[in-house]
């Protein structure tokens, strides 16, 4: 069904309200992850990993700028002379990097990082720049302008200028990056008066530019806590290594809510994955559950899941929909962490043990004190639903519903309604279907989790 624009102004003024799963903003992107070569040395399954993490923000370390404007990683070419080469050693990056904020996913925003520890990066800008500018014609400009253009869904570019600290050049540098519609985060440690004179010149060339600062409180900076590091107006997220000596996940949990208490914190991030070592998930659920990366109110959830049996430890509600292990991992659920669950009347919960609630399942419309069984210690991914939308209860086997490239398909339902539900199971939308063949087009609609139903046959989609 084609609807005129006045009924899908209609359809997405009705929902706005209602709508308690939106996607991720830039107020939701609270756990960050470091990434150095490991991503393509050990890809896919680096790929899969990152994707299942629960890290909201990924920053791929890094991106070298040579003498002469080239970009480089680890020794390999990454754009020359204007032209991205990088495919000729590494032919899956691009759809690896494509892959990682595709759903499922956890990841929603992407950066590259340039600088670091003996990098010379910024000393070479600062060179090309008072030499050339950084104008079209530029190398510099020209190389990340194919590096954007080959890689799609890089962000923004993360400074870790660790040696040159030229405010000018720098600034410059990130209005270009800013016009070619790359953000600006700053990952400091040490030097305040620099970062702080830079954030704020970018900003006032490029409002908002630069929206995050990142304050490194390990090597160099160990001792700095995020409380002394004040950037108005620009949100402040606070960094540990993964590996210190004196490191266990207590103690990284208090230091999350120190931070989060008195640091001025809204969020964290960890260096650096470059290795199998340690667990990715347990640690960035953490930081989701203490940051609050995505949250659902009491009296807008359905079903309750908790961390022990009887209902006891960490609890976490949730709305209709289906949630993968991704999704669980947003919201600060760790992967085989949920052992007992509450349910509303009129709804069922299915727990699985596939990341993306698949294969076999638990299935319950009743609350469950204790999980039993194989099913016990083993949930990744859960979905939720309406108690009369169940798939065994479909009236009509020849209906048919179906969703591709945001446009819903509706076959065989001429007599029935089409209903759409909110997250939370409220019916926001409802009209007649007045052919065999219809189609709505969703892309109006804020983003979320929905519920379609058509007579008794439901679909779970996610624009």
């Amino acid at each position: 069904m084609k609807f005129p624009h006045t009924l899908l102004s209609a359809l997405c003024l009705a929902m706005l309200p209602c709508l308690t799963m939106p996607a991720m903003s830039e107020d939701n992107l609270v756990s960050g992850i470091y990434v150095g070569g490991h991503i393509r040395r050990e890809r896919p399954g680096t790929i899969t990993k990152l994707r299942e993490s629960g890290f909201t923000y990924a920053l791929l370390f890094n991106v070298h700028v040579d003498s002469d404007g080239t970009l480089m990683t680890d020794g390999e070419t990454i754009c020359k002379n204007g032209q991205y080469v990088f495919d000729k050693t590494q032919p899956h990056y691009v759809d690896d990097i494509r892959l990682l904020k595709t759903p499922p996913t956890s990841i929603s925003r992407i950066e590259i990082v340039i600088g670091g520890w003996g990098n010379d990066s910024y000393n070479h800008i600062q060179t090309l720049i008072n030499k050339s500018g950084t104008g079209r014609t530029t190398m510099l400009y020209r190389n990340f302008k194919a590096l954007l253009e080959a890689v799609p869904g890089i962000d923004a570019v993360n400074n870790d200028d660790e040696q040159c600290y030229d405010v000018s050049t720098a600034t410059k540098f990130h209005v270009m990056m800013y016009d070619l519609g790359c953000k600006t985060t700053l990952a400091p440690y040490t030097y305040q008066s620099f970062w702080n004179s830079l954030a704020t010149n970018i900003n006032k060339e490029r409002p908002g530019a630069v929206d995050r600062v990142m304050v490194q409180c390990y090597d160099g900076g160990a001792y700095n806590n995020p409380s002394t590091w004040n950037f108005p107006g620009i949100t402040r997220h606070a960094g540990r290594l993964y590996y210190q000596d004196d490191w266990n996940f207590t103690k990284y949990t208090d230091k999350l809510e120190e931070w989060k208490q008195s640091g001025g914190a809204t969020g964290a991030f960890m260096w650096v994955y470059n290795d199998e070592t340690w667990d990715l998930n347990k640690y960035a659920t953490a930081m989701n559950r203490i940051y609050g990366a995505r949250t659902v109110a009491d009296n807008e959830a359905v079903a309750w899941v908790y961390t022990e049996q009887k209902y006891g430890g960490m609890r976490f509600p949730l709305p209709v929909g289906t949630h993968t292990k991704a999704d669980l991992a947003v919201y600060g659920i760790a992967d085989k962490s949920i052992a007992s669950v509450e349910v509303a009347e009129g709804y069922r919960v299915k727990m699985y043990k596939s990341n993306d609630c698949t294969s076999s399942y638990f299935r319950t419309d009743k609350s469950r004190p204790a999980l039993t069984g194989s099913f016990s210690g083993n949930i990744s991914s859960v979905s939720i639903e309406l108690l009369d939308d169940a798939v065994d209860a479909i009236d009509d086997a020849k209906v048919g519903i179906s969703m591709r490239e945001g446009v819903l398909h509706i076959t065989n339902a001429l007599g029935h309604n089409v209903s759409i539900y909110n997250a939370s199971g409220r019916l926001v939308f409802e009209t007649p279907i007045s052919g065999n063949q219809e189609t709505l087009s969703l892309s109006p609609l804020p983003s979320g989790i929905y519920v379609v139903r058509v007579g008794k046959k439901t679909l779970t989609i996610s624009i």
